[in-house]
């Protein structure tokens, strides 16, 4: 084979190769749950709510303080939402949108830490402190309210 004809043939390769891996790790980044929730309006004032009920297997983690977990797209906020248990009474909602760059954040890792999915390096706390820069501003809270196992989150 002809040097030529090898590079042509391997680049070919190479290139396919690198589309399929780039491709599967977009969609790797997808949420993939199914969030199971009842939305509220209220008539009077307009505020929205979502109530999710906690003890469900995908909310677990919220069981202990400092337990995580997440909410996709939904009508409080178009990026989804990060939820943090800060005490035994209180579970905090986060928005899921970069305040540097509007990307969405993926949920939170074993540390602690929620990162921009655009990967320039932001990152928030537990608490939607901005950790890592470039965002200079910390995430969206949202008002919550939690009774027994059901947590109400509204905007």
């Amino acid at each position: 084979m002809k040097r030529r004809d090898f590079v042509k043939s391997s680049g070919t390769i190479l290139c396919s190769c690198m589309t399929g891996i780039g491709l599967s790790s977009l969609i790797s980044c997808e949420d993939n749950s199914y969030d199971s929730y009842e939305t509220d309006q209220d008539s009077n004032n307009g505020d929205i709510s979502i109530s999710i009920d906690i003890s469900l297997p995908e909310h677990s983690m919220l069981s202990e303080v400092n337990g995580t977990s997440f909410l996709s797209a939904n009508v409080i906020d178009s990026k989804g939402l990060l939820l943090v248990r800060s005490s035994n009474a209180t579970i905090k909602a986060f928005s899921r949108r970069c305040t540097h760059s509007s990307y969405q954040i993926v949920p939170y890792n074993s540390n602690g830490i929620a990162n921009c999915s655009s990967s320039h390096g932001g990152s928030f706390d537990l608490n939607g402190n901005v950790v890592n820069s470039p965002p200079v501003s910390s995430l969206r809270s949202y008002e919550t309210s939690l009774e027994n196992n059901i947590l109400k989150i509204s905007k």
